[in-house]
């Protein structure tokens, strides 16, 4: 029965580095002499480093050279280390074209890379010898090749369909009762993937595809605990923390906090960062805390810029310095992030590392705004009545302080009653 090192995406988070191998080598021999099974074998060792280094370049390698004697296998490895750059040069659409020869070989995990690609698409790319076709994104056909996927019993296609679908707030609308069904489905097996445990926790808690239920999404967490999520541990944390879905219990929050962090979950370290913040349950520390969001930071989580950036612009945990707190907010706030796109457009009304700029502040309220943060709806009001870098609109500024009042913002209650 053939080997299929890489059955999902999941799978490949482990890389590392070359060093020599043993002289008797049996395996590599017969790699070398032109034996698929033990190429795929092979690479299998080098990429996830069992019985050799841990090496993604040379396992990228042999996955090749399986994949010219046109093993599907040996395409699909092939692909996914085209597609996440792992070993090899990243390209998508060289990707697209591994997958592509491997699910007309009939693998199904190929038939699914293929598909997830499809989704978006894939723009083309020019190489040193032409340039590679892309290919037109295509929602729904798509959703049909994952949907017979599934008719054909291949389960991991249930949950990447659903997370497909969730990644597009008018997908998720459309498609909400169907998410929920194949996440329900896929979470069935006691060692349901962690990644979808999480997903359905997100579906019970918001109400997507049925009723809110902060119980079972608090009982998907703590499954996917179980399983040791470093994600499901932080999460799992802020519901302990507020009672949601389970009694309050904020020991038990930061215990699981400091795991998530220790295992390099972003959103753990942004948690243990706030508790070095705030002296509990831990000694206080602010230097300690700054590092924390550094970490969450270097892993591209935009709450953590927003961390660092208050943490430059207050001088708390680091020396002060108002221009690399704007660049903090600045990497947050194009992440979408809603506190840091009124922070940023806070600093460009008031000047602070940054010079002035009102019209740049309004475009950045109206992003926040957009998002229901509620400081820049009361800012957006204020620079509409008054013209601050945008043409006064009193009717439309006296609505947004009303609206921000209304939803409890203390400061635009303050100024209505001025008024």
């Amino acid at each position: 029965m053939k080997r299929f090192c890489l059955t999902t995406l999941f799978l490949l988070f482990f890389l590392g580095a070359y060093a020599a191998e043993e002289k008797a080598d049996p395996l590599r021999e017969k790699a070398q002499q032109g034996d698929v099974e033990a190429q795929l074998k092979l690479g299998d060792e080098f990429f996830f480093g069992r019985n050799r280094p841990r090496n993604p370049t040379v396992a990228a390698y042999w996955f090749r050279q399986a994949a010219e004697q046109g093993s599907a296998a040996g395409l699909y490895n092939l692909g996914v280390c085209q597609e996440q750059g792992w070993g090899i040069g990243r390209s998508r659409a060289s990707a697209y074209l591994s997958f592509e020869k491997a699910a007309q070989a009939g693998l199904p995990a190929a038939r699914m890379r293929r598909a997830i690609l499809l989704f978006r698409g894939v723009a083309p790319e020019k190489t040193d010898s032409g340039e590679l076709p892309g290919v037109t994104a295509s929602p729904v056909k798509a959703a049909e090749l994952l949907r017979e996927l599934i008719r054909e019993g291949f389960a991991p296609a249930r949950f990447e369909l659903a997370n497909l679908f969730f990644s597009e707030a008018g997908l998720r609308r459309e498609h909400a009762n169907e998410i929920r069904e194949l996440l329900e489905k896929a979470c069935e097996p006691a060692e349901a993937d962690p990644a979808a445990l999480l997903l359905l926790s997100d579906c019970y808690r918001d109400g997507i595809g049925g009723l809110i239920d902060l119980k079972c999404s608090a009982d998907c967490l703590e499954r996917a605990v179980g399983q040791g999520s470093p994600e499901g541990m932080a999460r799992y944390a802020e519901l302990l923390d507020y009672g949601l879905g389970r009694p309050v219990d904020r020991q038990r929050a930061f215990e699981l906090s400091k795991q998530a962090a220790e295992a390099g979950s972003p959103r753990g370290q942004l948690r243990l960062g706030d508790y070095y913040l705030q002296g509990e349950f831990i000694t206080h520390d602010p230097v300690a805390a700054v590092e924390c969001f550094r970490k969450a930071a270097e892993q591209g989580y935009p709450p953590a810029f927003l961390k660092l950036g208050n943490a430059y612009s207050e001088g708390i945990g680091v020396e002060k310095d108002l221009e690399r707190a704007f660049e903090e907010y600045g990497k947050a706030a194009r992440a979408g992030d809603a506190a840091a796109q009124y922070r940023f457009g806070r600093c460009y009304l008031d000047g602070t590392g940054v010079a002035a700029d009102p019209a740049g502040a309004v475009f950045w309220f109206r992003n926040a705004v957009g998002r229901g943060n509620l400081d820049a709806m009361r800012e957006l009001g204020l620079c509409l009545l008054t013209g601050r870098g945008v043409k006064v609109n009193r009717p439309e500024g006296a609505r947004l302080l009303q609206a921000a009042a209304a939803a409890g913002d203390a400061e635009a209650r303050e100024l209505l009653s001025r008024q």
